[in-house]
């Protein structure tokens, strides 16, 4: 989905505040932190995985419509798995100072712009994510079924529920991380 790299950079964002005490009691470099690590894994075990398959399975909606996924779509199912892949560490790292320094209206800040932009982002796309079809399918009328009622509603719901699952369980290990 289009808006993904921001809701990965959000949540990376989310994960530096939450592991705030051990940043700043931690080593002085934000890569040889144990709370790096476990955001790392998660972009790579939950979220990336996520958001390829959308892009492998279900290109054209992946891209809301917007351009025609067919011929480009690998190209297109790579890029996008690894600038959301990559989206989650980046988060972290860019909120690492400001989490050190405990300036929370500044981590907030940097949190808030991806978060909106990224609602605001989705929100835009809702008449276009809500139907399921190919590109020309979508754009010539014919052949398109709500989201709801396909097999594509149901990898939603699974695909929303294992993140938030695993994001609350994150959020708890990096919280936790300060006793």
């Amino acid at each position: 989905m289009l808006p993904a790299p921001l809701y990965g950079f959000a949540l990376g964002v989310l994960f530096a505040w939450m592991a705030r005490h051990d940043i700043a009691r931690g080593a002085q470099a934000a890569l040889a932190g144990r709370s790096l690590a476990i955001v790392a894994l998660y972009a790579v075990l939950v979220f990336g995985p996520a958001c390829a398959y959308f892009l492998v399975l279900e290109p054209d909606w992946a891209g809301a419509y917007l351009f025609d996924a067919g011929r480009r779509a690998r190209l297109v199912s790579v890029a996008g798995t690894l600038l959301a892949l990559v989206s989650v560490p980046a988060g972290f790292l860019a909120a690492v100072p400001a989490t050190r320094a405990r300036r929370a209206t500044t981590v907030l800040r940097l949190g808030a712009v991806s978060a909106l932009l990224a609602v605001a982002s989705t929100l835009a796309l809702v008449p276009r994510l809500s139907v399921r079809a190919t590109y020309a399918e979508y754009h010539g009328d014919f052949g398109t079924e709500a989201v709801s009622a396909s097999p594509l509603g149901w990898g939603l719901f699974w695909i929303a529920l294992v993140l938030g699952l695993a994001t609350a369980y994150v959020s708890r290990v990096l919280g936790e991380s300060a006793r």
